[in-house]
């Protein structure tokens, strides 16, 4: 019997074939064959997550046997159209605060799957962020009000910044269209650094890249990717490792294994990326002792 499985995904066709690869190779290599042994409802919200909700629930309609959802936003909007419908997410930070779970031990109901990580990732970027430049005083973060992590990253950086003597501004944009005016008015506000912790930041990262360019505005990944199209550095969770743990989350759901009775799971490997490249455009000295801990230095 062929199995049905919906993919909620938040970017367009193209930019989810790149990131979600490893989940189809993983699923694969795990006996599921697209067209016959599994069928995929693909379905892609172009960057608008404000349309997520929408498009879960016309995806719950054609009755699939299960949703993956990948980033955090997805599920969400998919468990708000189905209490029934097995659920997987492969990344985020607070399944238990978005309400998605009961605890990462015991989910105790229709969605489980990975995080990035249990608390906020920014205290380190911000470790990492003033032994490269000590001298900042305004730090922009940008990111999306849908999703947990801005809220989350904003509780936690706030204390911090505040005994330093740093301003925080935050920027929230959850569409194509409010991008750019949201990175506008960081850089009008004329921060030092943006920090991004939303996966529109991570599907727009060439176009955050292009838009900050010659501002002198040190961009701080959420993901090694943005590191890769131009951020001066970022310290994460590996995507791809995640994205194809949670297809074997799937392939064990496929196959009897209940949602409720799987606990979250949580990464196990996190790198430390720094583009070079970006560091001498902006006349930054990386210090040996940052390079000496980088998993990835990008030339």
């Amino acid at each position: 019997m062929t199995r049905r499985v919906g993919v909620l995904a938040p970017s367009t066709a193209a930019r989810e074939a790149q990131t979600l690869r490893p989940f189809f190779e993983q699923m694969h290599q795990l006996g599921w064959v697209e067209g016959s042994t599994v069928s995929y409802d693909r379905v892609f919200a172009e960057d608008r997550h404000q349309d997520l909700p929408q498009l879960a629930r016309a995806l719950v309609a054609r009755k699939p046997d299960l949703i993956f959802a990948p980033p955090l936003p997805a599920a969400i909007a998919a468990q708000g159209a189905t209490t029934t419908i097995p659920i997987v997410f492969a990344t985020g930070t607070d399944p238990v605060g978005a309400g998605l779970v009961k605890s990462l031990a015991e989910p105790g109901g229709n969605a489980t799957g990975m995080i990035s990580v249990i608390e906020s990732l920014a205290p380190k970027n911000l470790e990492i962020l003033l032994q490269i430049a000590p001298n900042i005083r305004r730090i922009g973060l940008l990111g999306d009000p849908a999703d947990p992590r801005l809220g989350l990253d904003r509780t936690v950086l706030t204390p911090l910044l505040a005994k330093r003597g740093i301003e925080l501004l935050v920027a929230e944009t959850s569409s194509p269209q409010t991008f750019e005016a949201g990175v506008d008015r960081l850089l009008k506000a004329r921060v030092d650094v943006v920090m991004t912790n939303t996966s529109l930041s991570f599907n727009l990262r060439q176009r955050l890249i292009d838009h900050t360019r010659g501002s002198r505005v040190i961009l701080v990944g959420h993901r090694t990717e943005l590191a890769e199209a131009g951020a001066l550095f970022s310290y994460a969770a590996v995507l791809p490792d995640q994205i194809r743990r949670a297809a074997n989350t799937v392939d064990r759901i496929l196959r009897g294994a209940r949602p409720q009775d799987l606990p979250v799971q949580q990464p196990t490997n996190f790198e430390l990326a720094i583009n070079r490249r970006t560091a001498r455009e902006l006349g930054i000295e990386i210090p040996t002792t940052i390079l000496m801990r980088a998993e990835r230095i990008i030339e």
